[in-house]
């Protein structure tokens, strides 16, 4: 199959810093633009023959180790049914030798709550601690989302180590774009409608058009597979968007099939998104509102105490509303403002309880 060359010209391209800048500029861009881009970048450059001086050779080192944590934490996980990796390490497999595929953090899907909290409980049991909880309900049922988190091997140079755990696939952005919680069983696939789906957080960026690129190098995307799948996880536009992204900067033989595929279903995407009238809860909306309208709540950690059992359970009691689950308490809010005598509250509420005989 004819590829199209992960090189510094294409980043040059990507990153529109004009070819006659050298390297040093394309890294500074590079930091710019996202917090792990450089180690691409500089990877690249050593790669393509630039001898690496000791910032950069520390840069890789990093990202080596951060890659390896996270190897040894899925490994720790290997045994347990129900939970897959997207995105990050088996995209990486698809870059050249050599080449770094930016290292943030660790995703992970789990197929239901009882899943999600054995895995959780064990990277807590290796150090980890369980720092942002999400809830939201979907089809019937309490989704989970949560960040397990360690402390940073460097905390001024790179962000914590995180892992990050959803019982949903997909959770679109809580309107128009449902929650859709399963993974195509196809991992190429659900890898690239993963990185999909990063849209709905953020702006799409360099490393999102080079995960493109590498796999419709690796010609395990079928134009019309991808386009059926996008399709039935209404993600058809995100993925025009991301193929609009790479092809500005290289005219790769597989972009326009794959294109012509997706210009059907993304148009009738775009006019169901259109379409829709979400029943949105009132700005001041309570945790209990937020949630019957299918809208996230979020939870503040109180304790580490766990509850037995595999799943999360809310209770409400004196004007707070409560997370118990297996791995500690958490205060639930609707807003990124809390009352901190609220929080003090709860805090005693739970302490208070979990000291008593």
């Amino acid at each position: 199959m004819t590829t199209a060359p992960l090189d510094l010209e294409l980043l040059h391209r990507l990153l529109d810093v004009p070819g006659h800048e050298g390297a040093y500029r394309l890294v500074r861009h590079a930091q710019q633009t996202s917090g792990t881009l450089a180690q691409l970048v500089v990877s690249l450059a050593v790669a393509e023959g630039t001898e690496p001086g000791s910032g950069s050779r520390d840069l890789l080192e990093r990202a080596s180790s951060r890659a390896a944590r996270y190897a040894e934490l899925r490994a720790a996980l290997a045994d347990l049914p129900g939970v897959a990796t997207v995105k990050g390490p088996s995209l990486a497999a698809h870059y050249p030798p050599g080449v770094r595929r930016p290292v943030g953090d660790l995703d992970l899907v789990a197929d239901d709550e009882a899943h999600l909290w054995r895995a959780v409980r064990t990277l807590c049991s290796l150090g980890g601690e369980p720092a942002e909880l999400s809830l939201f309900v979907a089809d019937g049922r309490l989704h989970v989302m949560l960040a397990v988190l360690w402390p940073s091997p460097d905390p001024l140079m790179e962000e914590e180590i995180r892992v990050e755990l959803c019982t949903a696939a997909f959770c679109g952005d809580f309107g128009a774009v449902p929650v859709r919680p399963k993974l195509p069983e196809d991992h190429v696939l659900a890898d690239l409608l993963s990185v999909a789906e990063e849209r709905f957080q953020r702006a799409f960026h360099t490393k999102d058009a080079v995960d493109l690129l590498v796999l419709l190098d690796s010609g395990a995307l079928e134009p019309k597979v991808v386009a059926d799948a996008a399709d039935t996880y209404l993600l058809a536009p995100e993925l025009v968007e991301l193929l609009d992204l790479l092809t500005v900067a290289v005219d790769h033989p597989q972009a326009e099939p794959l294109r012509r595929c997706l210009s059907a279903p993304a148009a009738a995407e775009r006019d169901r998104r259109a379409a829709a009238s979400p029943s949105l809860p009132e700005p001041d909306a309570s945790v209990s509102r937020r949630l019957e309208s299918g809208q996230p709540v979020w939870g503040m950690p109180l304790t580490r105490d766990g509850r037995a059992g595999e799943r999360c359970v809310i209770e409400r009691r004196d004007g707070m509303t409560l997370a118990r689950t297996p791995v500690g308490a958490f205060l639930l809010v609707a807003d990124e403002l809390v009352d901190p005598e609220l929080h003090a509250a709860a805090l005693a509420a739970v302490t208070d309880e979990e000291a008593a005989p």
